[in-house]
């Protein structure tokens, strides 16, 4: 599935062999154990090997309580939409047993919220929860690790620079021109460069977008072009974790698994629909620029809801309208807000500038696809993946309604991402190497700071952190001389 072109079999081959060692090695030194996700499926059923889920690894939560406040107010939260009612939060195994709505799914809801409210000390404190999961889990995890073994952890001190003296990096250059020497290696593992506007339009297709990123601000590439600056090799610079993405009072949001409920198409300014909705959420870059390319005007492209959707399914870190109505909603939905509401689809048209004409030529074949169950055009909801996040509950298809009542909902939707892919390239120990695929002596890489070894896929969820934690794990062993 990733073509060979991209990335060499002896680097899968080395994720695959060490990776389970990482997970080892992480249960051993931190206080987090690692549970499979049985319902989270692989992204490609077409291909063969895909599981129905079990790859997706879920950290266990972590007592933040045990983090003093201020530490804990410097963690990046996770975001919005991956929390319920964008505050209580949930592990992954949690989520999707909520999505899902399985058997004992409201025991579980009304747990997490009754120990969000029972945490008196730190509702008195502020709104965060200090129940840690997902993201955080795993950061809190490795923070408590780091602390127990005496680790200084350096705040607010970027790095401007790497030192070069004799032949290989001898240490880093920090904000206010301090220099820190490293005694083994330099271990680069400062994310890509998807807030760097110069690089995006350098590097990716055009459009290059930019401000429609869900990676943390600070990843600017900067120590991507540090390592250029002694001779580093890049890869895939082109290539980015796509994402379809709404911009939120908040900031950009993610729709995963949103996109794939009945009631909910995405059309261009015509509205015409150009792509299968429920794909995997990384194709969605191949998607856009392939309908640009074929005229379609989709930058932006359009969400639209139907008051069905809206009622029963959450989109962006807005709760479905059985939980939440409209005017609870307030800050999210309305004029100049994520969602526009309007009571006919001709008003909506009007407000959001597509053509009408177009959009109920398409929400006509809405309707058919809707009673006949096949999408004649794409093929939405013809696959495992597809249907494991529809609505099981919705025959024929799970994917699939008809859209033919309001009022309805729209939002721009944008082609985001959740970071960069490509970087600097490493050999299979992490070491940065140069033009000539020589390694450079005391540098390595990790994560998106280096060229992805998923090539231009996304096979599943994990596919950013699993690669990255894998080849920083491999990285600090081959630096301190220490056998895997």
């Amino acid at each position: 599935m990733i073509p060979e072109n991209e990335v060499s079999a002896a680097s899968i081959n080395n994720y695959i062999t060490y990776a389970p060692k990482m997970i080892d090695f992480l249960e051993q030194q931190t206080c987090l154990t690692c549970t499979p996700v049985q319902g989270y499926a692989d992204y490609y059923p077409d291909i063969e090997g895909w599981k129905a889920g079990g790859r997706t690894m879920d950290p266990s939560p972590v007592d933040g309580r045990k983090m003093d406040y201020e530490m804990l107010s410097r963690l990046v939260e996770s975001p919005r939409a991956s929390k319920a009612f964008s505050r209580f939060s949930m592990s992954i195994l949690e989520g999707v047993q909520i999505l899902a709505k399985t058997p004992g799914w409201q025991k579980i809801f009304m747990g997490i919220i009754a120990g969000y409210f029972k945490d008196i000390p730190g509702r008195l404190k502020g709104p965060r929860d200090r129940r840690l999961t997902q993201g955080n889990a795993l950061v809190a995890g490795l923070y408590f690790a780091a602390m127990d073994k005496g680790v200084e952890l350096v705040l607010e001190s970027p790095v401007t620079d790497l030192i070069y003296e004799n032949n290989r990096v001898t240490g880093v250059v920090v904000k206010g021109h301090t220099q820190i020497t490293a005694n083994k290696a330099v271990i680069i593992a400062a994310g890509g460069f998807e807030h760097n506007k110069a690089m995006r339009e350098t590097y990716l297709p055009q459009p290059a977008t930019f401000g429609h990123s869900s990676g943390v601000t600070s990843n600017t590439g900067d120590l991507i072009l540090a390592a250029e600056k002694i001779g580093a090799k890049f890869g895939l610079m082109n290539e980015a974790w796509w994402a379809p993405t709404a911009i939120t009072p908040f900031g950009p949001t993610v729709l995963f698994s949103e996109k794939s409920k009945p009631g909910l198409i995405i059309v261009d300014k015509k509205g015409q629909r150009f792509m299968n909705e429920s794909i995997t959420y990384n194709s969605y870059g191949d998607c856009f620029y392939a309908a640009d390319q074929k005229g379609h005007d989709v930058f932006p492209a359009y969400c639209i809801l139907d008051a069905h959707y809206r009622k029963k399914y959450m989109f962006g870190g807005v709760v479905q309208g059985e939980a939440m109505p409209d005017f609870m909603s307030k800050q999210m939905i309305g004029e100049g807000k994520m969602l526009i509401k309007a009571d006919s689809l001709q008003e909506l048209a009007q407000k959001m500038g597509i053509d009408y004409n177009g959009l109920k030529d398409t929400m006509d074949k809405v309707k058919k696809y809707a009673a006949s169950g096949v999408d004649e055009e794409f093929h939405r909801g013809s696959d495992a993946h597809d249907t494991l996040y529809g609505d099981p509950e919705v025959k024929p298809n799970p994917c699939w309604g008809p859209m033919d009542q309001g009022p309805y909902y729209a939002t721009q939707l944008l082609l985001g991402d959740l970071g960069t892919k490509g970087g600097l390239v490493i050999n299979l120990d992490g070491q940065v190497l140069r033009q000539n695929d020589e390694p450079i002596q005391g540098l390595y890489a990790a994560g998106n700071s280096s060229a992805s070894i998923m090539g231009s896929k996304y096979p599943g969820a994990g596919c950013t952190l699993g690669p990255a934690m894998t080849i920083a794990f491999k990285a600090g062993h081959h630096a301190l001389g220490v056998a895997v």
